[in-house]
């Protein structure tokens, strides 16, 4: 579980921020493992120059291979930069009144959803296979009232925590007589 720092946009002043999630960093291990093959090729070709720069010379100088070999670097880094900024700014924001997925997709493109807590009919948690399991990690899904679809949070830390969590937050809205918008 997260910090209580951000806010969602358009939230109003009197609404406080309980909870922030991120999702498990193994939203992005498939990225991070195919960015670290790349690595691998990389350093595998560098070996491979190193032993045979005769046949490259017929190609290109050794400056020019150079500068190729720092761009390709270059590009991994902008790229694990890249997954890592989008996967910080995905996340499952609670406050007093709502819950909030913020799902940055790509560099320009964000969906922000809203739920009140009001709204919510049934919230189950999933944890499946050994790979969850050991790595504490699953899937949320929250049915609402009408016709609304189901809010789906997939890569979830502790699930089961996290649906205790809202269960009680409803409670208190519920309780509170606090009805949405």
């Amino acid at each position: 579980m997260e910090d209580k720092q951000s806010t969602y946009p358009g939230q109003p002043s009197d609404e406080i921020t309980q909870l922030v999630v991120h999702k498990h960093i193994m939203s992005i291990s498939p990225v991070l493992f195919g960015m670290f093959l790349v690595i691998l090729a990389v350093l595998g070709l560098v070996v491979f120059y190193n032993g045979n720069q005769y046949v490259f010379e017929q190609f290109a100088n050794a400056g020019q291979i150079s500068i190729i070999g720092f761009l390709m670097i270059c590009f991994i880094f902008l790229l694990v930069l890249g997954t890592i900024w989008i996967w910080r700014r995905n996340k499952i924001i609670i406050t007093t009144n709502h819950i909030v997925d913020i799902d940055q997709i790509g560099l320009f493109n964000k969906t922000v959803s809203t739920l009140h807590l009001d709204e919510i009919q049934d919230i189950s948690a999933k944890i499946n296979g050994p790979i969850q399991t050991m790595m504490k990690f699953g899937t949320i899904i929250i049915q609402t009232a009408g016709e609304r679809e189901n809010f789906v949070f997939d890569y979830v830390p502790s699930p089961l925590e996290l649906e205790n969590f809202i269960l009680d937050a409803r409670k208190k809205v519920m309780k509170s007589g606090k009805k949405s918008d």
